[in-house]
């Protein structure tokens, strides 16, 4: 990709460029963000995920989870006082793999034929469209520390361990679960450093997943975030030492599972509820939260703070879902219906806080539609560079100086929707996990304040609800008015609709097909499915 200096007046002036330090958690809610439980009700919370858990066996008080929540990041609450938070903020995806390729693309993943994972394990990232490579272009030293998940693992590792006689035990402990093919290494695309594991999950403790450049490092002991903090430290002090800006894209474990084990001590004595489970979880987000303020600390001893440019967001929804090693607790995706994996706002709604101090002079919360595609292309712009013209992301810059004025006229969301990653997989006939390709796709699209979707034919002997099936469907609502989606427009605003419907299908009709996806399902999604069928079944 051709990277362009912006010549401006601005540019011309010697204004030395900010630091950029992302931090982005993993399947973690809106609800479960301070700044937003502060001011959340519990009868705001999703009733479905409210009956789901006062109907387990092992079952949490949900008020004294709420509380937990509005306790577990102090020090982010000091900084979204000095910053900017983003109350309408979307993932590029409800489900992580793709979410994190719309991050580092700052484009939607549908163009590149990325719906689910299952996707990005074939296509990885597209070449040369890793935002990183303009920052290191403008002299950025650029480093990458947590979780990749966005290409296919080495499986000539696999087959050189195979061939020697080796067992697939010996083939894990060589680190084929947490490995990635040349292709899509960081190193390949944009990054100086990176310290990371190439798969949907990391145990917090002795996980067997981790590369270092392109060095396993074998089992490491220590507690993931703060070890991934330390990592993160590191390479931006090593940074400051060269005088060079840095930009540091932190994704960090928590809060995927497993997650049911415990925090060390000094963050797990925070949390006395008597509910296990709750004290485990919300331990885990506090250890971020002092993980970060240990960052911000750093960089004010080095004279840095004041022009560095922090980002905090989610991958998608919370899972809002106890079991399995996860603990997704209230109030999870806060005021919104649904989970992970669901083009329900749930799935797509997430956190989305900016800090810049030297730029950014005043706190304030921005109700405009805003998207995690829009991340790195604020880095960009900042850097002085010209944004790429074949992006979806644009500078969030514009929005917080003009508040006013819409920044996105519109987003989109082509997928699955199903059950497998949340709570209402328990609700199911089959295994929904198992099963989850037998689900229907659906697509989403925002314009304003409304949401239009569409929810493909549900086949029989599924949902425990529609044992015999269920029709596809549309509906339209009023995000502003009615966040958790329970009063369906369509009939009171059919131009409405309509409108949106016309804009998706131009939008859709652009689209490559998945790499793997039901034809039937597909079919649905598009104006012409023969034009572009999925690669496999």
């Amino acid at each position: 990709m051709l990277w362009v200096a912006c010549i401006s007046a601005v540019s011309l002036q010697a204004v030395p460029k900010p630091n950029v330090l992302v931090v982005m958690l993993d399947d973690f809610g809106t609800g479960h963000f301070a700044p937003v439980a502060r001011q959340l009700k519990l009868t705001e919370v999703d009733p479905a995920f409210l009956d789901y858990t006062a109907s387990l066996e092992e079952s949490y008080d949900p008020q004294v989870a709420l509380e937990a929540s509005r306790r577990a990041m102090p020090f982010m609450e000091t900084l979204a006082e000095q910053g900017v938070v983003f109350t309408r903020a979307f993932s590029a995806s409800s489900l992580c793999a793709p979410a994190r390729q719309g991050v580092l693309t700052g484009t939607s993943p549908t163009r590149w034929g990325a719906y689910r994972n299952i996707d990005i394990n074939v296509c990885g990232l597209p070449e040369g469209r890793c935002l990183a490579s303009g920052l290191q272009d403008q002299g950025y030293k650029t480093g990458f520390v947590g979780k990749w998940h966005v290409g296919s693992k080495d499986s000539e590792l696999r087959k050189k361990i195979l061939a020697e006689g080796g067992t697939e035990a010996e083939v894990n402990q060589a680190g084929y679960r947490g490995s990635v093919i040349e292709k899509d290494h960081p190193h390949n695309n944009g990054f100086d450093y990176a310290y990371f594991y190439n798969f949907y999950e990391c145990p917090f403790y002795n996980s067997e997943l981790i590369w270092d450049n392109r060095t396993f490092t074998g089992n490491r002991h220590g507690y993931n975030t703060d070890l991934f903090t330390d990592k993160a430290i590191d390479f931006m002090e090593q940074s400051l030492d060269e005088g060079k800006p840095f930009f540091m894209d932190l994704a960090l474990h928590a809060v995927h599972i497993p997650l049911d084990v415990d925090a060390p001590a000094e963050y797990a004595k925070r949390f006395d509820t008597g509910y296990t489970s709750i004290d485990q979880f919300y331990a885990h987000i506090y250890a971020v939260d002092r993980s970060i303020e240990r960052m911000v600390d750093m960089l004010k001893r080095r004279g840095a703070w004041e022009n560095t440019l922090l980002f905090f967001l989610s991958d998608n929804g919370a899972t809002c879902k106890v079991g399995d090693g996860d603990l997704s607790l209230v109030p999870g995706n806060g005021a919104h219906k649904g989970h992970k994996g669901q083009l329900f706002l749930g799935g797509t709604r997430i956190p989305m806080m900016m800090v810049w101090p030297e730029r950014i002079k005043r706190a304030a919360v921005i109700g405009q539609t805003v998207s995690s595609m829009d991340v790195l292309p604020t880095a960009l712009a900042a850097a002085g560079a010209r944004l790429p013209d074949n992006i979806d992301g644009k500078d969030l810059m514009q929005v917080v100086d003009n508040p006013e004025q819409p920044l996105h006229a519109r987003l989109f969301w082509t997928g699955i929707h199903a059950p497998a990653w949340g709570f209402s997989g328990k609700k199911t006939i089959v295994h929904a996990q198992q099963e989850r390709d037998r689900w229907p796709g659906g697509w989403a699209l925002v314009e304003g304040d409304y949401i239009l979707r569409y929810i493909g034919t549900l086949d029989p002997g599924l949902e425990q609800a529609f044992p015999e099936g269920r029709a596809a469907f549309f509906s339209l609502h009023n995000m502003k008015d009615d966040p958790l989606e329970q009063k369906d427009l369509m009939q009171a605003k059919p131009e409405v609709a309509e409108r949106m419907k016309a804009a998706y299908m131009k939008e859709a009709d652009t689209l490559p097909a998945p790499y793997r996806f039901r034809h039937e399902a597909w079919a649905e999604l598009v104006p012409n499915p023969g034009k572009h069928l999925p690669r496999q079944r």
